[in-house]
């Protein structure tokens, strides 16, 4: 990976990952179904999916968001499987991993590549400068985002749909931002800056709300 470091941006593959999952909550939740989708020259190349054995039963309120039951899981690989497939490896290979609010997809999926410290690309930090003064609830969320900048999303909450507007959506924006010549580095150590800012943004909200009762001690 580190070859990639001083490489322009907009040169370097990425392969663009995508889980639906049991919820929300990495390391109690698992994913049931993944999605790769690799871009070069700013363009899809290739692309993977698979349903996933989470090896627990799906809850109902997940099954309303993708579809996704318990038998239609049954038979299918685990994650660990499907990151293990030759054709899956060969994906990857040589690339920047990537998602569409990357924190939560590199939980759900296990170690890969020979640097798993290493960043992952994020559409969602970039649309968050972008998009910084449109208004509205859920402004940022995928399918809201695909819609305003005319990216195709044929099925949301759909992993190989997700992946591949996720990387469209970058490619889209990112040259908005960053100049062709920029090399890798530098985005992913501007991303960084952003999530850390987004963080304390959060953090500074959460600290001004008001204390939540506990009903058993009102009781």
């Amino acid at each position: 990976m580190i070859s990639l470091f001083h490489q322009p941006w907009i040169v370097v593959p990425s392969c663009w990952i995508d889980c639906e999952t049991t919820g929300t909550r990495p390391g109690t939740d698992r994913p049931v179904q993944i999605a790769i989708v690799r871009f070069e020259d700013c363009k899809e190349v290739g692309a993977f999916w698979s349903l996933v054995n989470p090896g627990m039963p799906i809850p109902a309120e997940a099954t309303a968001i993708h579809g996704i039951t318990d038998e239609q899981v049954a038979g299918a690989p685990s994650v660990a499987d499907v990151f293990a497939l030759p054709k899956v490896r060969e994906l990857l290979k040589g690339a920047q991993p990537a998602a569409y609010n990357a924190p939560f997809d590199r939980h759900f999926v296990p170690p890969f590549g020979e640097d798993w410290t290493w960043p992952w690309l994020d559409a969602l930090s970039i649309v968050r400068v972008v998009d910084r003064f449109v208004k509205g609830k859920g402004r940022h969320r995928l399918e809201l985002t695909a819609q305003r900048h005319g990216i195709p999303l044929g099925k949301a909450h759909d992993a190989l749909d997700d992946a591949r507007a996720a990387g469209s959506i970058f490619y889209k924006l990112a040259p908005l931002h960053f100049r062709k010549d920029d090399p890798l580095g530098h985005v992913l150590r501007w991303q960084r800056q952003q999530e850390a800012e987004e963080w304390f943004r959060f953090m500074d909200w959460r600290a001004k709300q008001p204390p939540i009762e506990n009903k058993e001690q009102s009781l």
